[in-house]
């Protein structure tokens, strides 16, 4: 799985030219149901050639835009290399002189949007209140990053910079100091550590200077992160990475315990459990500042009010009605809001501009169900401060 930071959703956002594709396509890890994702992502490809071509754009620009997604959409005989390490979904942008793609712990619905700007709704349970967190497993013998929501979990795959076990760590160390390992089992693999070891030595600096490594070598994942990180190993180690560790949301309770020794199900379940409990606090927080600031113009509901404020950064925390969709146009010189009734290639949804405008600007974004609403609309936010910007909203048919 490649790890979407929120660098990269700013990134996304502020490099890519008009016209924008995003493609979402669920996938599938391991089964003969593999060989229907290259003809997904056929199917949403020749979707966006069809959108584009009621742009007015011609058949040779089309196809030079979506070029580089092409190679992916072949046969799976062809292009098996790629779909044999999907997660569940990717996750596909395209625009002139850009293209990137993600595999994510998400099953996403099928789609192709085009517009003049990504569309990354689909994205926003890897980064609110859905449950978005962390996991780093530490042991002697190796170290795992997982990026998880609630219902899912995929490994991350580190950069080398980071050391994947203590013995790595300290293999440049004098080897008089160096511990004793062996392969276990007959076939040569990877070796496990004896004697001093990441929460049995008595030896604390070469433990701290193997932990201080690998906090060093995840500040390039993580130095923009706000999602919780939770800690699975024995209590020693946990408390030592937290002392050396510069990420401000590691959960003071973690996975207790060998990481090594439960399966990567049981090591979810288990860090979900720890994780629950921060984000129904903050959702119930966020919920509770709405109501008190019920009337102060710090709490608002209406499309034109809401919009703009995420526009600008306005917005500290913001309620989305889960599975809505709101089509139309916001135009910043005139902070006009124009809603129309279906989605055409001109117009963005705005609830997706809302989210993503807040949560790139620093506020919480929560995904609700429309009875979980703190006002009877599709979004409501809590302001940093009372809006004094003239807003309008017009609907169009």
């Amino acid at each position: 799985m490649t790890l979407l930071s929120k660098a990269d959703l700013k990134s996304i956002l502020e490099t890519a030219e008009s016209p924008t594709v995003s493609i979402y396509i669920p996938t599938h890890v391991a089964s003969k149901e593999i060989r229907q994702d290259p003809i997904r992502l056929k199917n949403q490809l020749q979707q966006a050639e069809e959108q584009l071509e009621q742009l007015g754009m011609d058949s040779s620009a089309i196809q030079a835009l979506l070029k580089p997604a092409q190679p992916y959409a072949l046969e799976m005989d062809e292009t098996s290399h790629f779909w044999q390490n999907q997660s569940q979904g990717l996750a596909m942008f395209i625009a002139p002189n850009f293209f990137r793609y993600y595999r994510l712990p998400l099953s996403f619905e099928e789609q192709a949007v085009i517009g003049d700007r990504f569309y990354l709704k689909p994205l926003m349970p890897l980064f609110v209140n859905d449950g978005r967190f962390f996991i780093l497993a530490l042991s002697e013998n190796q170290l795992r990053l997982f990026q998880a929501t609630q219902y899912e979990m995929a490994e991350v795959i580190l950069a080398e910079n980071i050391p994947d076990s203590l013995a790595e760590a300290l293999k440049y160390d004098d080897p008089e100091e160096q511990l004793q390992f062996h392969s276990s089992g007959s076939g040569g693999s990877a070796p496990i550590y004896h004697g001093q070891g990441v929460g049995t030595t008595d030896d604390k600096d070469e433990n701290r200077r193997y932990l201080q490594q690998v906090n060093s070598g995840l500040q390039s994942f993580l130095h923009e992160e706000q999602a919780p990180l939770v800690l699975a190993g024995v209590e020693r180690i946990q408390s030592m990475y937290r002392e050396v560790s510069d990420y401000a949301r590691i959960l003071e309770t973690g996975v207790d315990g060998n990481p090594d020794q439960v399966s990567a199900q049981d090591l979810h379940h288990q860090a979900w459990q720890v994780a629950q409990p921060y984000f129904q606090q903050a959702q119930t927080q966020a919920l509770a500042s709405f109501n008190e600031l019920a009337g102060t113009g710090q709490a608002v509901s209406q499309m034109q009010e809401v919009i703009p404020a995420a526009y600008y950064g306005q917005v500290g925390a913001l309620f989305i009605r889960s599975g809505y969709q709101q089509w139309g146009a916001f135009e910043p010189q005139s902070n006009q809001v124009t809603l129309v009734a279906e989605r055409s290639p001109e117009t963005t949804d705005l609830l997706d501009l809302a989210a993503v405008r807040t949560f790139l600007q620093g506020g919480e974004v929560y995904l609700m169900a429309a009875e979980e609403m703190p006002a009877d609309s599709p979004l409501a936010a809590v302001l940093r401060y009372p809006t004094s910007v003239g807003q309008t909203a017009t609907l169009s048919a």
